[in-house]
């Protein structure tokens, strides 16, 4: 057993004995938030032919050179092109079809000018309409005339064939998570079923014979459990699935078989408390009960030093901090990235970024790197990193309103002023 991992240690060591979770096949329409498994190319240009842009006038644009409000050029109409339909003439010198947005282009015409700068005189008919007399459309198309206000240059407002991604083009990576514009890629490229990554199932433990369900009275000295629902609440912002597991006591019997039965059910697996130092820490020898090797005790964090890391059965397993908010940061900074890579993410470690702190409190010069809960605003340009005086382990309500995590590495003195790194806490997210 390793201790007293450096952060970057820590995720190097659980990232490796992470796999990710099999792949299924999903209706595209239940694959939002899920990641993809394999690459997807343009199996079709995107769009699938030359099409308007707008609704107006198909036209050659030679016609048209130097026509204006006060010297307009008047075109013969050929026919009306709605989308979903395929031109039936060819636009020559002096001609102009009328076409709508998405409808093809009509061989002959180079350009499109908008309905807005041109005026039809007399109405051209329908495709397969006839006139009160018997003549057919043609016919009346004959007659349509539209005046044309405005030149327009050769392709103007014309997605040509491909323009957006041609045949064969990678349209997403394997490792993308599926968002809207994901979807939409997907569905233009016909993929009604779509391989993705089942959604991590984690088991949530929590440990302490002072920690009650929601339900009935408590007891002197005894406490609600909030560590179970806020964890599960963390896993379901992340697209996973939490498995509440409920709570234990201290006795080390009763523990090794549940972690045992969480490791052959969950994909990961997390417990609360009994990972320090105290006389009833017991959950480091209930998981080598549990037939699993403890891999680490402690990184150089705080709030949250004593994190432990094992392995049940193939199983990672995070035994976290019984404080809320240590619990928390060790969530957001370890428990994250292994729930990304199990996920099936290409990019699984956060990002800090940079940012102004604003402390409200003293920080001390320690030997651990300390994770300050902050509030992030904008001040002339500049991201700034508020964080409050409640940065005790135990204080819940220091979590309500922070974006992120200020990392202050150790040894080092972060007076008012100072640039730091910041964790932004949807930077977790499976989301990404």
């Amino acid at each position: 057993m390793e201790m007293f991992l450096r952060l970057e240690e820590a995720w190097d060591v659980t990232l490796r004995r992470t796999d990710a979770c099999p792949v299924e096949t999903v209706p595209l329409f239940d694959a939002y938030g899920r990641v993809l498994a394999a690459a997807v190319q343009a199996k079709a240009p995107f769009p699938p032919f030359d099409r308007s842009a707008l609704d107006g006038y198909a036209v050659r644009a030679a016609d048209i050179q130097g026509a204006s409000p006060d010297a307009p050029v008047e075109l013969q109409v050929l026919e009306e092109v709605p989308a979903g339909t395929v031109p039936e003439r060819v636009v020559g010198a002096g001609q102009a079809a009328k076409i709508m947005t998405g409808a093809p282009i009509p061989v002959g015409a180079d350009a499109i000018v908008r309905k807005e700068a041109a005026e039809l005189l007399g109405n051209p008919a329908g495709r397969n309409s006839e006139s009160a007399d018997g003549e057919g459309a043609e016919g009346l198309c004959q007659h349509a005339i539209v005046r044309i206000l405005m030149d327009v240059p050769a392709g103007e407002a014309i997605s040509v064939q491909g323009e957006d991604a041609p045949q064969g083009a990678m349209l997403l990576e394997a490792g993308t998570r599926i968002g809207a514009a994901e979807t939409a890629l997907l569905a233009t490229n016909g993929e009604a079923m779509v391989p993705v990554y089942r959604r991590p199932r984690v088991g949530i433990l929590v440990s302490g014979s002072e920690v009650r369900p929601l339900s009935g009275e408590l007891l002197p000295g005894q406490i609600r459990d909030s560590n179970g629902p806020m964890l599960a609440a963390l896993v379901r912002d992340l697209g996973g699935e939490p498995v509440l597991y409920g709570q234990v006591g201290d006795e080390l019997e009763e523990i090794a078989a549940r972690v045992k039965q969480m490791a052959a059910e969950c994909d990961l697996v997390l417990t609360t408390g009994g990972v320090s130092v105290g006389d009833y820490d017991v959950m480091r020898d209930a998981y080598v009960q549990a037939g699993g090797e403890v891999v680490f005790w402690k990184v150089t964090m705080r709030p949250g030093t004593p994190v432990t890391f094992a392995e049940i059965a193939g199983t990672p397993v995070f035994g976290l901090s019984g404080n809320p908010a240590a619990a928390y940061v060790n969530f957001v900074m370890l428990v994250v990235p292994v729930l990304r890579k199990l996920a099936g993410l290409s990019q699984v470690l956060p990002r800090p970024v940079k940012a102004v702190l604003d402390s409200a409190g003293s920080a001390k010069v320690i030997g651990l790197d300390r994770f300050l809960r902050a509030e992030l605003v904008s001040l002339d340009g500049q991201l700034v990193a508020r964080a409050g005086k409640g940065q005790k382990a135990a204080i819940l309500t220091s979590l309500v309103g922070i974006q992120g995590l200020v990392r202050i590495p150790a040894r080092e003195e972060a007076p008012n002023g100072s640039l730091v790194d910041v964790y932004l806490l949807q930077e977790g997210a499976l989301s990404r």
